[in-house]
């Protein structure tokens, strides 16, 4: 019954916040560094053109480069310090590391007065060009290690290991994100989602795969998708075997079919 309360009250933030989250901020960084929202923007598609000369309106998604540039470093600016304002005035910012981290919300750090009123200030300056800016607070977080099943259908040549590089337990992450994404988020929400970290000691959250409660678990049987199935070889006459080297099932069922000829398998007579 505790379960269901917290059910209740979390789904709709959980929903929310997968729909704000990374918020503006993130998204421009990961334009401008070539994550997951870079040439994103439709504006300045040719299929946008197209489209739009046939008389079908509809809303530009996506960040626009040059938007993209004047909010990070406006951001930067107000919340960062001297030497890396300079780094990314000239340009000088390289990613680091990029990994897949599943998070879980520890702290959330709102917009401080001063904040406010420099990001008000420099909206007023932008504002033929962007609109008003929205201050920027802090989402403080720490890695969540849990069982999973990430990806496991994909070919094993996708990642060296098998499996996307992932952030190691114990580890805390600060995002700068706008407010009003603050506001739907809350203490002991879990994020699975990639992290950029760049050289001037700023980390991003390029991309949100998906948000969820605070008591969240994988269920046994999803955690049985972990023992990848049995991959399978071609060979003359259509004979098919299991790669030796492939971890699987070891139970009766799979071993059976390992040895079944797949001219007895697929036999249409």
């Amino acid at each position: 019954m505790k379960i269901c309360d917290l059910a209740e009250q979390e789904l709709p933030n959980v929903f929310a916040a997968g729909l704000a989250l990374p918020g503006d901020f993130n998204k421009s960084a990961s334009t401008i560094f070539g994550g997951a929202h870079a040439g994103m923007y439709t504006g300045t598609q040719a299929w946008a053109k197209e489209i739009r000369s046939e008389g079908i309106e509809f809303e530009d998604t996506g960040i626009r480069h040059e938007e993209a540039k004047i909010k990070f470093a406006t951001g930067v600016a107000i919340l960062g310090s001297e030497e890396q304002y300079d780094k990314v005035e000239a340009e000088d910012v390289k990613v680091m590391e990029k990994i897949s981290a599943s998070l879980e919300v520890i702290e959330i750090q709102l917009p401080t007065e001063a904040a406010r009123n420099h990001f008000r200030k420099q909206s007023e300056i932008v504002r033929q060009k962007l609109g008003q800016l929205e201050p920027i607070g802090k989402l403080l977080c720490k890695t969540w290690i849990g069982d999973d099943c990430d990806e496991w259908d994909l070919p094993r040549d996708t990642y060296p290991i098998g499996k996307p590089q992932r952030a190691s337990a114990g580890q805390d992450y600060g995002f700068w994100v706008e407010e009003s994404v603050l506001n739907e988020c809350f203490i002991g929400m879990k994020i699975d989602a990639t992290v950029m970290t760049l050289d001037i000691g700023i980390t991003v959250m390029d991309e949100v795969h998906e948000s969820m409660c605070s008591f969240f678990a994988f269920l046994p049987n999803e955690l049985w998708m972990e023992r990848k199935p049995k991959a399978w070889r071609w060979h003359k006459k259509g004979l098919a075997e299991y790669d030796e080297g492939d971890d699987g099932d070891d139970g009766d069922d799979g071993d059976v079919a390992g040895e079944q000829d797949a001219d007895d398998m697929f036999d249409d007579e």
